[in-house]
């Protein structure tokens, strides 16, 4: 009984001694036993973050500050719907790209200050389809570039509208200039009767507008008087312009013209000539005068169209450039029109005609080109004036045989 307990004693000891190597991660021989890793809970991922929704206001967001990137349909942003502040150039907003919804005024927007280009006209009316300013035909091989009609022959007496020499505070300059008979340095002064009595000069006036912007580009009309009469007679001297008016004088008609809307600012050139035996040769002394001496001037010291070259010739403009004579200065036209078209696009010719229609037809045609096409050539007279019927046959057979 006594060795029996000690021997279940024994096997009870070894047990217990078992027991406690394997929970300590001993085997027999002395190794350690493996045991299986913890188990650990897997890692979470962090939550990507959300794009807020914007709260536009005014192109910036109220939440995060950001400018917004517009998308412009319409002049309105798909995206904030902020409307664009239209930058405007030539009627087109350089911003958004969208174009102006024009609210012309005497033929300036008011939106963007566009000036109305007068593209189309009504041909009965001549008042511009767009801005309803009163506009003339722009002829080009005897058809208008703005209604597609011919010319008219008209035989109307045609009324100045009644403000059109409406008193205005808007006045233009004047500045006279002397150019010297063989030519050479034009020289600025009032006019000096003594010279002109002994011909050592010629005189020639130039009208600026009221607001005259050197950094701008200006259109250039010339004037030619009749026999008799000098530089200072179209701008300076007072006339009876019709039934309507008492008398202006031309640079006050200007005025108050360009202050109506009634036409564009413009810079107005009055030249004078001497008299030779006839108009031919007074011609030739004329477009002398013009072609090296007053023009170029006036390109290289008037915010003209012209230039001049790095020799001090004149590059012409001639769509920007027009003469009209009266009496023997449109007779002078006559003979300079056909080997200056390359100075002038524009022409009125007035109470003043040409010998040989045969001649002028043929000298017209040569001299005039698809480079410097004749844009309009206005020729009128008065019904009441001799000649009157010869003159109108006359123009009529040229303006047929000429291309």
């Amino acid at each position: 009984m006594h060795k029996k307990n000690t021997r279940t004693l024994g096997v009870l000891t070894a047990l217990a001694l078992l027991l406690s190597m394997a929970a300590c991660g001993v085997q027999e021989g002395g190794g350690r036993a493996l045991s299986a890793p913890e188990a650990t809970a897997p890692e979470t991922p962090a939550p990507e973050p959300t794009e807020h929704i914007h709260d536009w206001q005014h192109g910036v967001c109220t939440i995060c500050e950001e400018n917004c990137e517009h998308v412009w349909e319409d002049g309105v942003c798909t995206i904030c719907e902020e409307n664009c502040e239209h930058v405007w150039e030539d009627g087109v907003c350089t911003v958004c790209g969208a174009s102006c919804a024009h609210h012309w005024d005497k033929g300036v927007c008011r939106i963007c200050g566009m000036a109305c280009p007068h593209e189309h006209h009504d041909p009965n009316t001549g008042l511009c389809t767009a801005c309803l300013m009163p506009v003339g035909h722009s002829y080009i091989n005897l058809v208008c570039t703005r209604c597609g009609e011919g010319p008219a022959f008209v035989e109307t007496t045609k009324e100045y509208p009644a403000d059109a020499a409406a008193p205005t505070d808007r006045k233009g300059k004047l500045e006279t200039y002397h150019l010297p008979r063989t030519g050479g340095e034009i020289i600025s002064g009032a006019r000096d009767p003594e010279a002109y009595e002994d011909r050592k000069m010629l005189d020639f006036v130039v009208y600026t507008p009221y607001g005259y912007d050197p950094a701008e580009r200006y259109n250039v009309l010339i004037l030619t008087p009749g026999a008799g009469h000098n530089a200072h007679y179209w701008l300076e001297r007072a006339n009876r312009v019709s039934s309507a008016f008492g008398r202006v004088r031309g640079a006050e008609l200007l005025d108050s013209l360009i202050a109506g809307g009634y036409t564009e600012p413009l810079i107005v050139v009055a030249v004078e000539y001497y008299l030779h035996d006839g108009p031919e040769q007074s011609a030739v002394y004329f477009e002398q005068n013009l072609r090296w001496f007053i023009l170029p001037f006036l390109a290289e010291n008037y915010a003209t169209y012209a230039t001049v070259d790095e020799y001090g010739i004149l590059v012409p403009s001639p769509e920007h450039f027009a003469l009209v004579g009266a009496s023997y200065g449109a007779m002078i036209g006559w003979q300079i029109l056909p080997d200056c078209a390359d100075l002038f696009s524009y022409w009125g010719l007035l109470s003043g005609a040409f010998k040989h229609n045969e001649e002028m037809i043929a000298r017209i045609n040569a001299g005039v080109g698809e480079e410097t096409p004749i844009r309009m050539l206005y020729a009128g007279d008065g019904k009441l004036a001799p000649g009157y019927s010869a003159y109108r046959n006359r123009i009529k057979q040229v303006t047929k045989e000429c291309a």
